[in-house]
């Protein structure tokens, strides 16, 4: 009798002894009463207008929201490069993100690379008419699903131009042998043979040193690209092409901003939607600046006529058709039918 008295007490010792730590493992797992601290990633300069704007988003959910979020800005890569933050945000060192279109849909497939198809938007006004009023965030992010991603909102990268150490482009001729550096991607390459040129992958790293070198000779980015690096010193020839529209999406998980809480998601959401709105009116009233200096301090600046932008539109149809076996019909137009 009194053995199965001490196994009964040890038994009740063991079971008390487990609902404690069970109760602080609970204790340790539970949410913080804190704010919810998001983690934005960028690779951009700490002075271009995306960062800025970055910033003022947590002042403005402050404001919106005293309290309930804290922003946490990191840029110049310092939370690693381009694919570090494309992985992060699946893993959950990066909450929200923003880069170059292209790295986006490199990691989510064929169908959201049509984002970047050769004079889809031929302007900033076409770009954000065709993205904010004819549907194209809302396709894109369609794109985006089965890959995890989710699109709020964009910020104005600038329409994509080139710049050259050797000579304006106006048409196929002038681009026939050039070498062109452009991001290692399969539309990009398309892209720039049916244009006429040699198109070079490259990383970004080497881009300063080769084209000082001559190593390629022209290369295609926004404007702000080449006023943050100074390219128009080593290149003083810009060819104004808006070929593409190249914008920096502004990526988080789709399961973490579905995580939020109705309330606090509606805020977030309202609050990237402003700040992204006026960072892109800011980012395109600079670019005037952009040229202005550039033309101050020696470069050639040049504006493609409507005949040879048309020339070069007709020269990249081969890229629809190619994009087209890739994506569907269906894709393809849901795309084309965004243009305004």
């Amino acid at each position: 009798m009194k053995k199965v008295r001490i196994i009964a007490v040890i038994l009740s010792f063991v079971m008390i002894m487990g609902f404690a730590a069970g109760c602080s493992n609970k204790d340790e797992a539970a949410p913080s009463d804190g704010p919810i601290v998001i983690k934005i990633g960028h690779t951009d300069s700490s002075q271009r207008s995306t960062n800025t704007w970055s910033v003022k988003l947590g002042e403005l959910l402050e404001k919106e929201a005293p309290g309930k979020f804290k922003i946490e800005v990191y840029s110049d890569g310092q939370l690693g490069d381009t694919p570090d933050l494309v992985s992060g945000i699946k893993i959950g060192t990066v909450t929200m993100m923003f880069d170059l279109s292209s790295v986006i849909t490199s990691a989510a497939g064929p169908a959201a690379t049509c984002i970047d198809l050769p004079y889809l938007y031929p302007s900033f006004e076409a770009w954000e008419k065709g993205t904010f009023e004819n549907g194209g965030l809302e396709l894109f992010n369609e794109t985006l699903k089965d890959s995890g991603y989710y699109c709020i909102d964009m910020y104005y990268n600038g329409m994509r131009q080139v710049i050259s150490r050797d000579k304006i482009y106006k048409n196929n001729e002038d681009l026939k042998g050039q070498k062109i550096r452009i991001a290692q991607n399969d539309l990009n390459i398309e892209i720039w043979k049916a244009m006429g040129a040699n198109p070079t992958p490259m990383a970004w790293g080497e881009v300063i040193t080769s084209l000082s070198q001559g190593q390629i000779n022209a290369l295609d980015h926004s404007l702000g690209v080449f006023n943050d690096f100074n390219l128009h010193e080593i290149a003083p020839h810009v060819t104004l092409t808006n070929h593409a529209s190249s914008p920096f999406p502004i990526i988080c998980s789709r399961e973490w901003i579905e995580s939020l809480d109705p309330a606090d998601r509606e805020v977030l959401v309202k609050c990237v939607k402003e700040v992204a709105k006026n960072q892109r009116a800011e980012e395109y009233a600079k670019e005037q600046e952009y040229l202005a200096r550039f033309k101050d301090e020696g470069a050639e600046v040049y504006e493609l006529t409507a005949d040879e932008i048309k020339a070069f539109e007709e020269a990249v149809q081969s890229v629809y058709d190619y994009q087209r076996k890739i994506v569907g019909d269906e894709m393809l137009e849901k795309w084309l039918k965004t243009r305004p």
